[in-house]
């Protein structure tokens, strides 16, 4: 038995036309030849009419434009602008009654001698040079528009009949789709079932002329998604909101609060130095008028040395110390050369009551600044810092320890 000869007509928006578009027709030729069923001899792109309504539909004259430069070097696949020249919108039955009439007018005469050539440009060219037979003209569509059979009220069941039952669908598979389930739900395509060519396409192509557009508004590049000419033409008319930009700028260079944050950013806060005043007393860092030599805690063994060195001394950053609470409650600060000897007498509970500080050679100088190391209701008053000297170390506790602060390092 010959194959059937069928013609493919793929109806749609084509807002824009896709690679994706022009791809359906090979994959569909291949496997019908494949299967030796059918034998296809043309294939049809007929867009939509500007009355359908779709939300960012573009004017017929740039859709149709665009589809004959896509198909521009196509030696089987044609345009049809009937459904576009009509005074409204078009049913998918009708679109495929009026060709399957047309052709069949083509078949019996013989001759295109009375035809009118503008209404037989999209005619295959086999068809004119002496085509014999019956040449069916079949609906070409993805699994979503087969899927939309069961959307209430958006296709008729006469509409259904006549498309599926009279000139049948050859359906191309995309992912995510099962259309043989689908079909298998519904009583009125099982009837139809032998009517409905299911081809998978397993190479699989996620195009969209949905996609397509956003990618235009947003000037990102849509290059070997569209016929070349296509996009060339997009631009030209600034379609789509599109831009010749290529990339998107964002308004605000410095701007960055659009940026999504990571969840394990964490906004860090500075240290409250409200405490500084608990343990830098005052008045420890305070002098009379007439105390002429400037002195940090780092220093006060050297007080009575040259007066050079301790000015070089006091330039001299990043010195540690240590802070001691007496029994009495004050808080004392040690050097390191006496750090040893004051833990063995302060640290252990057991031991005897310790020597006064004030003999260590350490401490001679503390004894000279007013009041000591005493706390007070006014050294914690944050403004009261400011007469601390910055030549001198800084103290801050926060919640990991004390914070040492001297003229250009600090030490935690």
């Amino acid at each position: 038995m010959a194959p059937t000869k069928v013609i493919l007509l793929a109806c749609g928006s084509f807002n824009p036309p896709t690679n994706m578009h022009l791809r359906m027709f090979e994959i569909a030729r291949d496997h019908l030849h494949r299967m030796g069923t059918y034998q296809v001899i043309g294939g049809l792109i007929s867009p939509v009419h500007n009355a359908y309504g779709k939300k960012e539909l573009e004017s017929s004259t740039h859709r149709l434009a665009m589809t004959k430069l896509a198909l521009q070097g196509h030696d089987w696949v044609k345009l049809s602008d009937w459904e576009c020249l009509q005074e409204t919108w078009s049913r998918t039955r009708q679109v495929l009654q009026y060709h399957q009439n047309k052709i069949n007018s083509i078949l019996h005469t013989n001759n295109c001698d009375d035809c009118n050539e503008d209404d037989i440009m999209w005619v295959p060219d086999n068809l004119t040079n002496g085509t014999t037979g019956t040449v069916r003209v079949k609906l070409l569509c993805g699994g979503d528009l087969l899927e939309s059979f069961g959307t209430p009220g958006l296709w008729a069941d006469e509409d259904i009949n006549a498309i599926v039952g009279q000139h049948g669908l050859i359906v191309i598979t995309r992912s995510k789709t099962n259309p043989l389930e689908f079909i298998y739900n519904s009583d009125l395509l099982t009837k139809y079932m032998a009517n409905i060519t299911i081809v998978t396409e397993w190479i699989q192509n996620e195009i969209s002329s949905t996609k397509i557009r956003r990618a235009l508004r947003r000037s990102e590049s849509v290059k070997y998604l569209l016929p070349e000419k296509v996009v060339d033409y997009i631009y030209k008319h600034n379609l789509y909101g599109s831009e010749k930009t290529k990339y998107l700028h964002a308004p605000y260079p410095n701007n960055y609060e659009f940026l999504t944050p990571s969840p394990s950013d964490l906004t860090m806060e500075s240290p409250s130095p409200t405490n500084c005043m608990i343990i830098c007393n005052n008045n420890l860092f305070s002098r009379p008028p007439t105390y002429e030599k400037r002195m940090s805690i780092d220093t006060v063994d050297s007080g009575k040395g040259d007066t050079k060195n301790l000015l070089n001394t006091l330039r001299h950053p990043g010195q540690a110390v240590k802070i001691i609470t007496e029994k009495t409650g004050d808080h004392c600060v040690v050097k390191s050369e006496v750090r040893k000897k004051h833990e063995a007498s302060s640290l252990c509970e057991d031991a005897p009551a310790k020597k006064p500080l004030k003999s260590s050679k350490s401490f001679t100088h503390f004894q000279e600044i007013e009041g000591g190391l005493k706390l007070t209701k006014s050294n914690t008053n944050l403004k009261e810092c400011k007469s601390c000297d910055e030549n001198l170390i800084k103290f801050i506790f926060t919640k990991h320890g004390i914070q040492v602060i001297s003229d250009v390092e600090t030490i935690v």
